[in-house]
């Protein structure tokens, strides 16, 4: 789905702000025709898209009594808080003249990780532990499998997330995956699987990698998040491009090693589970990070 990364990112302050108001009606308003992103989740009502002020505006309930806005770099969404006036009005503090409309705020930072950053947009209002909720977030989203009367997903002891819809530089080629595999059975049990979450942009791939015939990889392709989240609560370590469904990963606290062609700190939360691996040869060419690098970096997270 397009700009899946950008919208999972909220998710766990959607989820979050109905733990703490749980009957509370919760509009997600965007720029984009994003709505099938929110309208599955059990957190968000109603969706609106609405690109100009004007729009905005009307998209803003002047019976609400909070206003979150998460986009840091315009000023239509501060404006129109002002002249609504919510009760409660949360958002970046990003040097922009309307800074001042904020109730309360969370100074903007492009080197601390965007989920993180939102749910601290919230927690200026009333404190929680984002990590917490993060985690608590996905494994909300994987109990929907079962909930919905879903099948049991495919899931494996390794997952591998090798999307990139933003193009061929953010995709670390299938056939390192391949490599990669085989240099993480020898820490494995012999029956250990690896499950690769694909899409449509994927479809190359996954037919290479079915031509392989390996009863060890399994495929998760073109499935709904909850079954995506449900493999990720279940795996011992996560691999992944920047792709969208690498934010569930990094929010489910799963061990977790990011591959990128270059440094970005605002796509990778830095903690203690998760490693980011570069390019070593000066380039920001990502299929010249080897496997044997991220082998070495799927050890240092599985110790």
């Amino acid at each position: 789905m397009q700009f899946l990364g950008t919208q999972i990112v909220s998710y766990p302050l959607l989820y979050q702000i109905k733990q703490f108001w749980p009957q509370c009606h919760v509009r997600v308003v965007a720029q984009d025709a994003v709505g099938k992103h929110y309208l599955s989740l059990p957190w968000v009502d109603d969706f609106t898209q609405a690109d100009s002020l004007p729009e905005v505006f009307r998209a803003m309930d002047g019976q609400a009594d909070l206003v979150i806005a998460l986009h840091f770099a315009s000023e239509k969404y501060g404006i129109a808080a002002m002249l609504k006036r919510p009760e409660y009005r949360l958002g970046f503090k990003n040097g922009r003249v309307t800074d001042f409309i904020w109730t309360h705020s969370h100074r903007k930072n492009f080197s601390e990780y965007m989920g993180l950053a939102n749910l601290r947009v919230l927690a200026a209002l009333k404190e929680f532990e984002p990590a917490v909720v993060a985690r608590q977030c996905v494994q909300a989203l994987a109990d929907q499998c079962q909930s919905l009367g879903s099948a049991d997903s495919t899931t494996g002891d390794i997952v591998f997330m090798p999307g990139g819809g933003a193009g061929d530089y953010k995709r670390w080629p299938i056939e390192h995956y391949v490599a990669l595999a085989d240099l993480l059975k020898t820490r494995l049990e012999p029956s250990a699987k690896f499950c690769f979450v694909m899409g449509p942009d994927e479809a190359d791939e996954y037919q290479r990698l079915q031509s392989l015939g390996r009863h060890d990889f399994v495929y998760l392709m073109t499935r709904p998040i909850a079954e995506i989240a449900k493999a990720v609560m279940q795996a011992k370590l996560v691999v992944a491009n920047d792709c969208g469904p690498s934010h569930l990963a990094q929010f489910s606290g799963v061990p977790y090693v990011g591959v990128f062609h270059e440094s970005n700190r605002e796509w990778f939360w830095t903690r203690e589970t998760s490693v980011d691996v570069l390019p070593q040869d000066g380039t920001t060419e990502i299929k010249n990070v080897t496997p044997e690098q991220m082998f070495v970096a799927c050890q240092q997270v599985l110790l």
